[in-house]
């Protein structure tokens, strides 16, 4: 039987603080940063995709645990 668990992990992509018209990304769980970009991305696009690649990596290794 497969047992299916929401993943409580979040992606969310923002305009930078520290460069404006660039964008950074982090992940959350329970609303505490688990993972953020280090370096921040020229689109909202880049820094989603970015940031999707990164949520996998954590989302798998989540489900490994």
């Amino acid at each position: 039987m497969i047992t299916f668990k929401p993943n409580p992990h979040k992606l969310r992509v923002t305009p930078s603080t520290k460069e404006p018209g660039r964008f950074d990304w982090s992940i959350t769980r329970d609303d505490v940063i688990v993972r953020q970009s280090v370096r921040s991305f020229g689109s909202e696009g880049a820094s989603e995709a970015n940031g999707d690649a990164a949520l996998r990596d954590v989302t798998s290794r989540w489900q490994n645990a």
